[in-house]
């Protein structure tokens, strides 16, 4: 397994998106130095490389980065189908998450990382348990991660935020600053006042952001409305969860006093259409959230519901289910967006990611245009939204360091990775 150095390298002659300059696609050179982009020009400079990737059939664009998702649930995989989510948890998941042990996770992380980099996703934001077990995952796949402890209710003298406190003092940008962590509240139906409150006191006195569910279905709103009279909107804004930077995944079925709310926080929604369209939860109305200036971004949710972490497959659904009532609902590049610079905004990392310019970050994807779905190249942004497939993605860049090189992992031993999970998965079933 090779060894983690720092490298320079040298994109030549590439067409690049770099999601700063609007639809606009250039043709020139990528010069990643150390961690970050130094220079983009069509000059050439003089440069020190350790890498030259010829660019001349590739699209170098920011990374994806999946904005909600649990990589620990990789092993239920297929598990459970055609089951509302109520069924979906009670009944299938959360029994068997209750035999999950820590090796479990740390397979299941892997598992979903590389199936995350070779679709061309350099950061995701996690919700799960084990989570020191995604981390250490996260060594080896050398991904950009937000990481929050899932936090529910049946939490005897709050060891469970105490065990998220902890993982913030021990793993807050390590990994040379690819990791970050913050609180987990799962949603509104797995918590109640106090303990939204207690979380939101340790998140500001922490500094701490905040990943929750939230409106993922109408039962979940008409249950609010029966114990709080109010809508899990407004209950976490009474505890103070928004008064910490939030991601609030799915959003379906929010009032306009909600929405009103979620702008006033500046609060970020994260849209998973695979996952909201399998479970019959239904399909977020993403012009709505844009109207009220939202920032709106994309996950996959966890590869249990969805059932794959392929961001592409995400653009593309998102942009086609939109645009059922109106054709020029959720243009392409829109959705691009997305996919990119809003979930870095979502991440609060917009400043170092999500776009290609120089001082930034080098989270570089380059998809193959060099075959029969890109051809004819008659608009290369609307090609990356509706006709990109997973195998397009050819070399995978993060932090400035090469994981994926011509459809090859660098650093993760793909069959190791598969006899692992499979093995996990056969221990867990057996599991009494």
């Amino acid at each position: 397994m090779p060894l983690l150095f720092v490298m320079n390298i040298l994109i030549e002659n590439v067409k690049i998106l770099t999601m700063a300059d609007g639809e606009e696609i250039k043709n020139a050179n990528i010069y990643i130095e150390n961690e970050k982009i130094s220079k983009i020009t069509k000059e050439k400079i003089e440069f020190s490389y350790d890498k030259k990737i010829d660019g001349k059939n590739f699209l170098a664009m920011p990374g994806f980065i999946n904005a909600h998702t649990h990589v620990g649930m990789s092993l239920f995989r297929n598990f459970s189908d055609d089951v509302d989510l109520m069924t979906w948890l009670n009944e299938k998941i959360w029994p068997l998450e209750d035999k999950l042990i820590a090796k479990d996770v740390y397979w299941a992380s892997l598992l979903s990382q590389a199936e995350m980099i070779m679709t061309g996703t350099t950061t995701f934001a996690d919700m799960y348990y084990f989570e020191d077990q995604t981390i250490k995952a996260l060594e080896k796949s050398k991904m950009r991660a937000q990481i929050s402890r899932g936090l529910t209710l049946e939490d005897e003298n709050n060891s469970k935020i105490k065990e998220n406190v902890e993982l913030f003092k021990k793993y807050e940008n390590s990994q040379n600053g690819r990791i970050n962590i913050a609180f987990g509240p799962h949603a509104v139906y797995t918590t109640d006042k106090n303990y939204l409150k207690e979380i939101s006191k340790n998140a500001k006195k922490f500094n701490m952001p905040i990943h929750i569910h939230l409106s993922e279905t109408k039962i979940e709103n008409e249950d609010c409305m029966k114990r709080f009279g109010q809508s899990p909107t407004e209950v976490f804004e009474e505890c103070g969860i928004f008064e910490n930077k939030t991601i609030a995944a799915h959003g379906l079925y929010l009032s306009d006093n909600d929405l009103d709310i979620l702008s006033k926080y500046d609060v970020s929604i994260i849209h998973n259409p695979s996952s909201n369209l399998k479970l019959s939860s239904g399909f977020l109305d993403c012009t709505r959230i844009i109207k009220k200036g939202i920032n709106l971004a994309i996950g996959t949710d966890s590869s249990a519901s969805n059932n794959n972490l392929s961001m592409i497959k995400e653009i593309s659904l998102t942009s086609l289910v939109s645009k059922y009532k109106n054709p020029k609902n959720l243009k392409a590049y829109e959705v691009l967006k997305m996919a990119t610079i809003n979930g870095a905004k979502a991440l609060g990392l917009e400043d170092k990611i999500g776009t290609l310019e120089e001082g930034k970050l080098a989270d570089i994807i380059l998809i193959d245009l060099n075959n029969i779905n890109h051809t004819p190249q008659n608009n290369l942004i609307s090609s990356l939204s509706y006709s990109t497939f997973d195998t397009d993605i050819s070399y995978v860049i993060i932090n400035g360091d090469l994981v994926y090189e011509n459809k090859k992992f660098v650093y993760l031993d793909q069959n190791e990775i598969i006899k692992n999970a499979e093995l996990s998965f056969k221990n867990l079933k057996e599991r009494k």
